[in-house]
């Protein structure tokens, strides 16, 4: 990283906690309710609150290496606590698992383009124009899109609960029973899809938290927590609003959020709100794709010595165009398949060195 960008971005707390409450909502909104309730059934807002333990699990490892290696990311304290043979092990499926994220994020939000809006549009034109401008976003740096992610938070945060609101006349709490008509199994099996996706995602962050001044660990510290409660919150609340507007049906929404803005019509005045829901799901997921794609820069720019990251910045998003359109020539049956069955075992692969780095920064502390 710059010096001159990393000292431009210090005790911007609060634009950095912005950035990890996005890293978390950004593309879940779009993604996690439909198949979650698909899983689970009627419990899938319990999968989310024991989900949320690993949540702050990660965020409490990720403190405590911060809190000992300020000055660090994941992979320059890698690089201190095991050496860069192993570091470099460790971060090759982190750096494949987030290419196929970065594609697959601007695939999801060309397929909601295609599905909901412009249906005779080439899926391929919205994933190069998706790629094209985050790399472009990305390249401005760290302190331009954190202060971005501020304000978009804001209007999704605020859109998601305006939508929820709205949407209540529609509610029929009858679909609400029985929490759990199969048993906890299925809540179980839940818990993991949403671990996967976003909790685990958690562990990116870690190479975000050098830009903060360590003087300001106790607001980071705060910022992170509560943007992971506010981010289960709303996940949450997602979750069961789409269960109690569709009961049976829910399982097979696949863009949960919109379909229930499109249910909403109040007194023939208040229609379309589906706009504002598209509005939320495409940014968020776009910003989701910059912080990606910058981190993967930074990574490969830490652990192979290139001292410009910047540089990387456009291959890497061509590599993630690629990817898609690999993603895309197996069919989006073969995509959802890898996002709700090997994206589970990949990304407790890559959370895996998390663990073992914060044991081994606690050993050396104990005979030190």
């Amino acid at each position: 990283m710059k010096g001159s960008e990393k000292s431009a971005a210090y005790s911007c707390t609060s634009d950095v906690s912005s950035l990890f409450f996005l890293l978390l909502i950004g593309a879940a909104i779009i993604n996690i309710p439909g198949p979650l309730i698909g899983y689970a059934g009627n419990g899938a807002w319990l999968s989310i609150l024991l989900s949320a333990v690993t949540g702050f699990i990660f965020v409490a490892s990720l403190l405590y290496l911060y809190r000992k290696f300020p000055h660090l990311s994941f992979v320059e304290y890698s690089n201190k606590l095991v050496g860069k043979p192993l570091t470099i092990l460790f971060m090759l499926p982190f750096i494949t698992l987030n290419l196929y994220h970065l594609s697959g994020n601007a695939l999801d939000i060309s397929l909601f383009m295609t599905a909901t809006m412009m249906r005779e549009t080439p899926l391929y034109v919205f994933v190069l124009l998706t790629l094209s401008i985050v790399a472009l976003t990305a390249r401005l740096g760290i302190t331009v899109f954190a202060r971005t992610s501020t304000v978009l938070n804001l209007t999704v945060f605020g859109v998601v609960l305006l939508v929820l609101a709205l949407a209540s006349e529609q509610y029929q709490w009858e679909h609400f029973f029985p929490v759990m008509p199969d048993g906890i199994k299925p809540v179980l099996l839940g818990a993991s899809f949403s671990y996967s996706f976003p909790y685990a995602d958690i562990v990116l962050f870690s190479m975000l938290l050098p830009f903060v001044d360590k003087r300001e660990y106790g607001k980071l510290k705060k910022g992170m927590y509560l943007s992971l409660l506010l981010g289960t919150f709303l996940l949450g609340g997602i979750t069961l609003s789409t269960i109690l507007v569709f009961g049976p049906i829910a399982g097979e929404r696949i863009y949960s959020l919109f379909e229930i803005a499109r249910t909403i019509h109040l007194y023939e005045i208040i229609t379309g709100v589906e706009i504002l829901i598209g509005y939320s799901l495409i940014a968020g997921a776009f910003l989701l794709d910059v912080i990606i794609l910058y981190i993967l820069s930074l990574v490969i720019g830490q652990l192979f010595g290139i001292k410009d990251e910047q540089i990387i910045v456009f291959p890497l998003a061509l590599i993630g165009f690629l990817f898609s359109m690999a993603i895309i020539s197996e069919g989006v049956a073969k995509w959802n398949e890898f996002v709700l069955v090997t994206d589970i075992l990949l990304v407790t692969i890559v959370n895996l060195p998390l663990f073992i780095l914060t044991a081994v920064a606690a050993w050396r502390r104990q005979i030190e």
